[in-house]
């Protein structure tokens, strides 16, 4: 069964919704560095598995998954999923009224092209209410550490940074540093590493000319090896990923079906 997902974006406020129809991708541990998710299933089920708990959701069911919360997702069978992916500094350059005015134009855009219904948008909203207080939703504080480096591997994950020379940085052993890392990230060095470069790449890829110049910019050896974990994280590969995403501005309409450059 063909998997049909769609990415429409908000260049104003870094808002991203997410269309998934008739999916069989499963996705492996990961975390949002910086994004509030709030999902809810439109068909089918997915399990969703977190620190706190492993949970199946189902039809009209909603989920949110904090920033740097690791999680992945399991898929049985096929599933409808519609995702809403709110950045955390938008939600500090903006005050809450118009973040809200913000995510409920870009509902109603799904809902005009019948993408969701009045039922799910409520359910989305209720949702974003209950967390939109809650403490989780701040950024962690780290061991000083652990911030640098994983700060580094945010904005420079592209870098030949090595597990020895950031446990070396730190002044502890090697495999000390990754247990730090693990326990405070959720995530060891090398796969907050691998899904920064993949993030990065999802940025770069409308802005360059071909996938090899994508992944030697992002720290790929080779196209291939780029290729897989670029499927293995976003679930799509990185051509289909590129022809399947759009932008959309403030008071502009745009359906699912286009496409255009970000």
């Amino acid at each position: 069964m063909a998997n049909n997902i769609r990415y429409l974006y908000n260049a104003q406020t870094g808002i991203e919704l997410i269309f998934c129809k008739n999916s069989t991708i499963s996705y492996p541990l990961h975390n949002h560095v910086s994004v509030l998710t709030i999902g809810i299933i439109l068909d089918g089920s997915v399990v969703l598995t977190t620190n706190k708990e492993v949970r199946t959701y189902k039809q009209n069911e909603t989920f949110a998954i904090f920033p740097y919360e690791p999680h992945s997702i399991l898929a049985h069978d096929s599933y409808s999923l519609l995702t809403l992916c709110i950045d955390k500094n938008a939600v500090n350059n903006a005050d809450v009224i118009t973040i809200q005015k913000r995510i409920g134009l870009l509902l109603m855009q799904a809902l005009n092209i019948g993408k969701i219904n009045q039922y799910q948008i409520l359910q989305i909203l209720n949702c974003l209410d209950e967390t939109s207080d809650s403490s989780n939703w701040q950024f962690k504080i780290h061991t000083p550490y652990i911030h640098d480096s994983k700060r580094q591997l945010e904005l420079y994950p592209e870098c030949k940074l090595t597990v020895e020379e950031m446990a070396q940085n730190a002044f502890i052993s090697k495999y000390h540093f990754i247990r730090s890392f693990k326990a405070e990230v959720g995530l060891t060095p090398h796969q907050f590493q691998i899904q920064n470069r993949i993030r990065k790449a999802q940025r770069l890829i409308h802005e360059t000319d071909t996938i090899t110049e994508v992944a030697l910019t992002t720290g790929f050896c080779d196209q291939s090896h780029f290729i897989k974990q670029f499927e293995k994280y976003v679930g799509l590969p990185p051509l289909t990923y590129k022809s399947s995403s759009g932008i959309i501005h403030q008071n502009t309409a745009m359906s699912f079906s286009d496409t255009k450059e970000i």
